[in-house]
Formats: C-alpha cells, structure tokens, sequence
C-alpha cells in the first residue's frame, strides 16, 4: 500500500516536472532549437547568437547568394513591436529599420522605416536606405515569441546593428503606422565573419568625460574655491592664491566639459536645446566669476 502510494506520488511529480519543462521550451529559444517555421527562404544553414540579453533577442542569419542576406530575428511575445536597423554611425537618427508586429487578430506587420530624428513625424514608414528582397518579410507569433524574417539585398550589410522593442501592449496602426517611442533599445557591432556580436559603445568614453568634467568643475571645485576665498581669510594670502588656483582650474575643467558637450552633440545629432541652454548659462556665471577681480578693479577706476 506504501509502496503504491509512493509511486502515485512519484508519477504525478513526474507529470508535474515535464508540465513544466514543456511550457518553458515553448517560452524560450536558443540557438539549439530547430526553426519550424514556415519562411520564404531556407532557414536549415543559419548562423546563429544572442545580441541582446535584456530582452532575450536571438538573432539567426546567412549570405545565401551573392548579394542576398536572409535573416531571423526572435523576440519573446509582448504584443508590441520589435525592430532591427541598421547604421553608419551606431545611433538610430539617420538609421534605417525593419519593424515588425503581429495584430490582436494574429496578423502580422512588417515594414521599413527611416528614421529621421526623434521626432515621431520625422520616422517614415516604407522609407529607407534597405533593399529589401520582394516578398520575403514575414512576422510570425509561436510559443509566445515572435520572429521576424527578411532578406537584403547588398553585399555586405551595415556592422552597426539596431535592435529595439516597443511599449507593451501598443502597436502601430493605419493609416500612418506611425511608431511609438520605443521602450528600450540597444546600439551593436555584428560581425557577420565570426558570428559575434558585442555592445556598440563608441561615445560611452566621450560621455563620461562630459559628465565629469562638468560634475568636478561646477559642481566640487567652484564650491571648494568660493569656501576658500570666504572662510579662510585669515592666512594672508594663501587663501587669495588658493582661491584663485582652484576656481581657475575649476574654470578650465568646466570649459572642457562644455566643448566635450557640443563634440558629443554633434556626433550623436541629439536634441538637447534645454540641456545646452543651461550648460552656455553656467559657463557664462563661470566667466563672469573668474573675472570678477577684474571686474571690481575696473569699476573702482
């Protein structure tokens, strides 16, 4: 009787186990799973990787002729769109995509976007720099992800690969098919020879020093030398050359950050009008307080 017990036990645990096992392996992929999938072109030689692990993207693809490049991009299923661009610069101004979607009815979208700006006029839908192989885009929902397939037509594709997601639960719609602001996306170079694909983080540097500079100059230094020249007046006249040294380095450092700043503005073609506008402020108060000596002997005059 114990021992049936047991085995009754046993069986249902085993049940249980595979219950499991079955709904996570239709959840997920990997590059170890074969492609059921019914695609214009042949999916069985595809190279495949995983370029971005936030959001569990898998990325297969292949030169299959001379000139034409399949590819299958999947994505877990969170009814909103995903998008795969490619870039000169590592930015999506100036990029072109391909979106994909699939419709509450189980429809699937795909189109090409040129994006512009970051303006949503400025993302045009059936616009781009892509020559993308007639009839050979799909999107296709399965075990609650999405892949997404098209062929290209070039030589060699841009190395600068794109990769974005939509808000959850919004999709683009007609007539326009206007996109909505992504909700996270992530800049890679790919390389096609190899298979490997790593974060494209080519202004990270550039930033940091911006960020910086800026924090240790206005933010520290400026501080540190107003202090000096008021509460240690009493070392004559150390404070007045310590005061002077550290706000005119303060200065210079400040100087560097906001030259960094419009480098950084020029290459990312980024909207920052209010950013900027405060930062040409603090560096005006900067020269009129470096000045300021000068200033007040020249009114004493």
């Amino acid at each position: 009787m114990e021992l049936s017990s047991i085995s009754i036990i046993f069986f249902f645990a085993t049940l249980q186990a595979l219950s499991v096992l079955q709904v996570n392996s239709q959840s997920t992929d990997s590059c170890n799973s074969n492609l059921n999938l019914d695609l214009p072109f042949d999916t069985s030689l595809l190279n495949c990787l995983p370029v971005w692990s936030r959001h569990d993207f898998i990325l297969r693809y292949v030169r299959n002729l001379s000139n034409v490049w399949n590819f299958v991009l999947s994505a877990p299923d969170t009814n909103s769109f995903v998008a795969m661009g490619f870039s000169t610069t590592g930015q999506m101004v100036g990029s072109s995509a391909v979106v994909g979607w699939v419709s509450a009815d189980g429809s699937g979208t795909v189109k090409q976007y040129f994006l512009g700006g970051q303006r949503p006029n400025l993302v045009v839908a059936d616009q781009g720099n892509l020559t993308i192989v007639e009839n050979s885009t799909s999107i296709t929902s399965r075990s609650s992800r999405v892949y997404l397939a098209f062929q290209l037509n070039t030589s060699q594709p841009l190395s600068r690969v794109l990769y974005s997601v939509g808000q959850i639960g919004v999709i683009p719609s007609a007539p326009g098919f206007a996109l909505a602001e992504h909700r996270d996306k992530v800049s890679t170079l790919l390389n096609y020879r190899t298979g490997t694909s790593a974060s494209d983080s080519q202004h990270s540097r550039l930033r940091k020093s911006h960020g910086i500079l800026n924090m240790l100059s206005w933010g520290i230094l400026m501080i540190i030398g107003a202090m000096a020249g008021r509460y240690f007046k009493q070392w004559d006249p150390m404070w007045f050359y310590s005061h002077a040294a550290i706000q005119s380095c303060a200065f210079l450092l400040g100087l560097a950050g906001i030259i960094s700043g419009f480098v950084l503005e020029d290459r990312l073609n980024a909207e920052v009008d209010t950013h900027k506008a405060l930062g040409i402020l603090i560096l005006v108060l900067g020269c009129l307080q470096v000045n300021s000596p000068a200033i007040h002997i020249y009114s004493i005059k």
